[in-house]
């Protein structure tokens, strides 16, 4: 297929085309008020939603419970508005002194012992044996004396004068020592009648260096067995009697307890066994029955009221936290705002901020409701499990996903979503799973809506049910995966069955919702275009039976633009509505308008050229003025108002400067062009361009293939010239994609038919036609499609 160039593209306007030269307006230009200068700064929206959502977030401060007696019994159910995790001081401190029980009390083993005791033995018998060699020689009761004095012994006159006899030999001292030293190896004590710190039910711990060792209390000689010990292994040994008899008195005078009680490393090792106890917690849940109405109030009861009018009254002031989720959200709603302000082309921009906020803030109660009705059924259903973190999932999470994917675009649907399941997550204490089920659960909302049901009311119902609903069960099934939590088959059920409630309710609350929001923000979904655009509709039938030209060129406008605005990913249905609905305004004087003028008449010709012009001007505005009547949406009538553009009415133009001199009368070509505006959108060009280009195809005798290019090269050529499609967005590549578009439907339109075998119908009416030629049609048709007939 040969691909339609414009070799006769322009860049700069020739006189021919009449630039446009607005006049000066009269009186001063009409000033805005600040409230208006506020409700239209982006920042007004970002400020108020961000203050109104941190405030009901954070507002509703938590009431303490009632102060009841014990014994008292309760007028009314008390239930725990918060969820504590307190300490169980009683259950903390029993551990705590468990485990300070099972400590043994400490004994240090004294290392020193064994060598202080040969030290003693050894000044004895020094001080003995300087005795003996004393001159001249001192009395016995002066050692006596003096060993009692420095090392502590009460020794009688026999025992030293036995060690004298043997002169406090070495052999002997040696001996002595070596007889000692394996009884002081053990542990002795006084008494085991000292044994008061509990070393008889838990033993002691001796403490022997860098040794420990845990004894039992009888495993501990007191120091009255440790000597008898003593003398009885001495007498064993194979000794003199004299020998035997002195060891027997020395010895046990030398034994003294080995271990002592340590209080202070037992202390501290029961403070370290205290401290290691972690503290025992336990959880009041909120909405948890503190005590039933009837029931008598008992300790435990006025403990826990206790404790949750603590944690209330501790919480920190509502206002900080409001301050800190305001600055949260103005950030989120200030992205929010750049992303549509980059993205989004059209005057909608703070309707979307406005329903993104509204929306969201919509959500939220709808959550806080849910959430309520959840702790109510949770305590109150007791046949079934029917915990809280279970109908979570049978929340509306999708209700503004559902409203946001069949208002708006995919783009800013995934940005509510991103938004709404932060939101959810927050509300719910930061449940991650939570997180993923609402931002998967929209997008499945946007996909399914985009591309399986996308042109009926009904489709929110149809996929709630189809999609959303099994998706959302398919997800708990996945976090039970990951969290490999099937033991709990109760629970499982019930989440699978709040998902499926909880798709249906967001699917329901949109489809009631749906009409209210395109009110509200005059969006445009494709539902509502479809009902827009039934031929039923009375304006239609009022349409086809006044204005039958009109209407049928209605229709091959709709047709061209609609399969142009596909091709181009335009909104197809937008365009198609456009086209139905863009002349509607010539119902009020359908004879002034060629398409619906019998042959041989022309009321045209009773008029001057000025006024033809304003009746013909006047379509536009009539339309409008119909179009609100019948409440269409702001779109289709901003396509009414721009389906002309500024053009001129070129006809009535060139009649009135042939008609008038032009020394007597000033013609101005901006008194013969529309009113405007110029098409804003790529939706409203493609309406200017079909309507343009079907009026001037009309005019062509032969409708080849050749004369469709041309009459579509023209039109496009002189347009662009006249600045008609500067602000409607689109690109070389659209209009070559659109021009080869309105060729295709244009020859499929007007194509050639074979002849019928047997019938001369040009030669019958070829009479009919010459009369035709000359009944005022060749005007170029009366409403004058601004290019038409206009020469390059």
């Amino acid at each position: 297929m040969k691909i339609i160039q414009f070799r006769k593209l322009r860049l700069f306007k020739s006189d021919e085309i009449f630039p446009l030269r607005k006049k000066p307006e009269s009186g001063r230009p009409e000033e805005r008020t600040w409230i208006k200068k506020v409700i239209s700064n982006p920042f007004f929206y970002i400020i108020f939603f961000s203050a109104i959502i941190s405030f009901f977030i954070s507002f509703f401060p938590t009431r303490p419970l009632p102060v009841i007696r014990v014994g008292e019994i309760a007028s009314k159910d008390i239930i725990s508005p918060i969820e504590i995790t307190v300490e169980d001081t009683q259950a903390t401190e029993k551990r705590k002194a468990q485990a300070e029980a099972t400590i043994p009390p400490v004994y240090f083993y004294n290392l020193k012992i064994v060598s202080s005791t040969q030290e003693k033995i050894k000044q004895l018998f020094e001080s003995g044996r300087a005795w003996v060699s004393s001159t001249p020689a001192t009395s016995l009761k002066n050692l006596q004396k003096t060993i009692s004095e420095t090392l502590a012994l009460d020794l009688d006159e026999n025992t030293l004068n036995s060690l004298a006899k043997l002169k406090f030999s070495a052999e002997l001292e040696q001996l002595l020592s070596d007889v000692i030293a394996p009884i002081l190896s053990r542990e002795i004590i006084l008494s085991r009648n000292l044994f008061t710190h509990g070393e008889t039910e838990k033993g002691l711990l001796v403490i022997k260096g860098k040794e420990e060792k845990l004894l039992k209390a009888v495993e501990v000689m007191e120091l009255k067995e440790a000597r008898n010990l003593l003398i009885s292994e001495i007498s064993a040994l194979e000794l003199p009697t004299r020998t035997k008899n002195i060891l027997k008195v020395l010895a046990p005078m030398l034994i003294a307890p080995t271990i002592n009680y340590d209080q202070a490393e037992t202390e501290v090792r029961r403070l370290r066994a205290r401290n290691s106890v972690e503290p025992v917690f336990y959880t009041i849940k909120k909405g948890k029955v503190i005590i039933r109405k009837g029931d008598e109030v008992t300790a435990e009861t006025i403990k826990q009221i206790i404790l949750i009018n603590q944690k209330i009254s501790s919480q920190p002031h509502w206002l900080i936290n409001f301050f800190g989720l305001s600055v949260l959200y103005s950030i989120i709603f200030f992205f929010i705002w750049l992303f549509i302000d980059t993205v989004f082309r059209g005057e909608n921009k703070l309707s979307l901020l406005w329903m993104m906020g509204l929306t969201l803030f919509l959500s939220f109660l709808a959550y806080k409701a849910s959430l309520f009705i959840a702790e109510a059924l949770g305590s109150s259903i007791t046949l079934v499990s029917l915990e809280k973190e279970a109908l979570v999932f049978a929340f509306p999470f999708q209700l503004g996903a559902f409203l946001f994917t069949m208002a708006t675009a995919s783009e800013i649907s995934i940005i509510y979503c991103m938004v709404n399941s932060l939101l959810a997550g927050y509300l719910l204490n930061g449940d991650y799973f939570l997180v993923v089920f609402v931002l998967l659960g929209g997008i499945s909302v946007i996909y399914g809506l985009k591309y399986y049901f996308p042109h009926s009311r009904s489709a929110i119902l149809k996929t709630g049910l189809m999609v959303l609903a099994p998706f959302q069960v398919i997800l708990v099934i996945i976090f039970h995966l990951i969290k490999q939590s099937f033991g709990n088959f109760p629970s499982l059920g019930t989440e699978i069955f709040s998902s499926l409630v909880g798709g249906l309710l967001s699917a329901a609350g949109a489809f009631v919702l749906m009409p209210v929001f395109e009110t509200i923000f005059g969006f445009l979904t494709p539902s509502k275009l479809h009902e827009l655009t039934n031929s039923d509709l009375p304006i239609f039938r009022q349409l086809a039976l006044e204005a039958p030209g009109t209407y049928h060129h209605s229709l091959i406008v709709s047709t061209l633009a609609e399969k142009a605005a596909e091709e181009i990913k335009a909104d197809s249905v937008l365009v198609k509505a456009g086209g139905l609905y863009h002349d509607i305004g010539k119902l009020k004087r359908p004879e002034y308008f060629s398409e619906n003028q019998n042959p041989g008449f022309n009321v045209h010709q009773e008029l001057t050229p000025s006024l033809s012009t304003l009746v013909i001007i006047n379509h536009v505005k009539d339309g409008i003025e119909l179009a609100r009547k019948l409440k269409l949406p702001r779109k289709i009538i901003d396509m009414i108002a721009q389906h002309h553009g500024t053009t001129i009415v070129r006809y009535f133009y060139q009649k009135a400067k042939e008609k008038y001199d032009p020394e007597l009368h000033k013609i101005e070509a901006e008194d013969y062009r529309y009113p405007g505006p110029t098409p804003k959108s790529k939706e409203a060009g493609l309406i200017l361009l079909a309507d343009s280009v079907e009026a001037a195809a009309r005019s062509l005798k032969s409708a080849t293939r050749e004369n469709l290019k041309r009459v579509i090269t023209e039109i496009f050529n002189a347009h662009l010239q006249d600045g008609q499609l500067d602000d409607c967005g689109f690109s070389l590549k659209d209009l070559r994609i659109i021009a080869n578009s309105f060729l295709n439907t244009l020859y499929a339109i007007y194509h050639p038919r074979p002849t019928y075998p047997g019938f001369e119908f040009e030669r019958k009416t070829e009479k009919k036609e010459e009369n035709k030629k000359n009944n005022g049609r060749n005007y170029q048709q009366t409403e004058e499609k601004p290019d038409s007939s206009e020469k390059n």
